[in-house]
């Protein structure tokens, strides 16, 4: 008896360690002005299609509302469906394709998000390694808003030409945060939020791929070469922060990082007529993480995925 209850419980600890399935069985066709909880599984899948460069939000929530419907309709029409703007059958089995069993989505997986290991580190830090504990928040919302963000990204990936997407950092611990100088209110925290590059994209077009997909905080780094998506005005555990962030631009329409400097990779063109692009290249340092080609190749963004967060994020999210 005494070897069964053991059993047991261990079984339950083990189940505690694994994903949460996040399972969802669409059993009726979604139109506009329903409401439930299988609406705001179709938000959190179809968010990312509504495309307003404008910062208008589509709500994640109970209700099948107009930007609902344009969502969908983005949906339909990028994977070859009717664009009517009901969810029924033909979405669902797009969804099916594009999610996987432990709850995860086809391009995206759990790991990815983790927490990293950094050598220069202590003990605490490192103890959430491969985990989502020791979050802002608990663990169970912690994969939730990761799983947000993976469909999210998804959309843009496919926007995008379907090009691999790699997660340089996802979720932080708050000891590991503080240890590699990260934010003190970082998204990272509260698992909304991916730094990444997408490969055959350069960092100006994939900022203007999230700004169509529903990513509200949008970072860029002119010593180096990623961006930084988060989803901050949908992270309600954080309301300070619950505003949209993309970058700010200069007069000759380069994106700008938080010290007024052009992002990696930017460039505008001569006035006076001349045709000669001006590039940021040179103000990048040498060696910095991330730092690679305007355009990177995939081996390129499998590089900035393996390669982990720096020692020293300088406050930066």
């Amino acid at each position: 008896m005494r070897t069964w209850v053991a059993l047991m419980c261990l079984l339950v600890g083990l189940a505690g360690l694994q994903p949460a399935a996040f399972a969802r069985k669409f059993d009726r066709s979604l139109h506009r002005r329903d409401r439930g909880a299988d609406v705001k599984a179709l938000e959190v899948r179809v968010a990312g299609w509504f495309s307003h460069r404008n910062q208008s939000q589509l709500p994640v929530n109970n209700y099948f509302g107009y930007r609902t419907l344009v969502a969908v309709r983005h949906f339909q029409n990028h994977y070859g469906l009717k664009p009517n703007g009901v969810a029924g059958n033909g979405v669902f089995k797009i969804f099916r394709r594009l999610k996987s069993r432990d709850g995860s989505t086809r391009h995206f997986d759990w790991k990815e998000f983790a927490q990293r290991a950094n050598s220069s580190c202590g003990a605490q830090a490192n103890a959430y390694a491969g985990t989502f504990r020791g979050g802002a928040i608990s663990f169970t919302r912690v994969k939730s808003n990761v799983r947000r963000m993976m469909w999210r990204l998804e959309a843009v990936r496919a926007k995008g030409g379907a090009n691999p997407v790699g997660i340089n950092s996802g979720f932080r611990s708050v000891t590991y945060n503080d240890c590699i100088g990260g934010a003190s209110a970082s998204q990272h925290m509260y698992g909304t939020a991916a730094d990444n590059r997408i490969a055959g994209i350069g960092n100006r077009r994939a900022r203007g791929l999230a700004k169509n997909s529903q990513v509200q905080g949008i970072g860029c780094y002119s010593s180096a070469s990623h961006n930084h998506f988060d989803l901050r005005v949908e992270n309600r555990w954080l309301p300070s922060s619950r505003f949209w962030w993309w970058p700010d631009r200069d007069s000759a329409g380069r994106d700008l990082d938080e010290t007024g400097r052009p992002c990696f990779g930017e460039t505008s063109r001569r006035r006076g007529g001349g045709n000669k692009a001006l590039s940021t290249i040179e103000a990048v340092r040498a060696g910095t993480l991330g730092v690679g080609s305007f355009v990177p190749s995939a081996a390129e963004v499998a590089a900035f995925e393996r390669a982990g967060e720096p020692d020293d994020l300088g406050t930066a999210d």
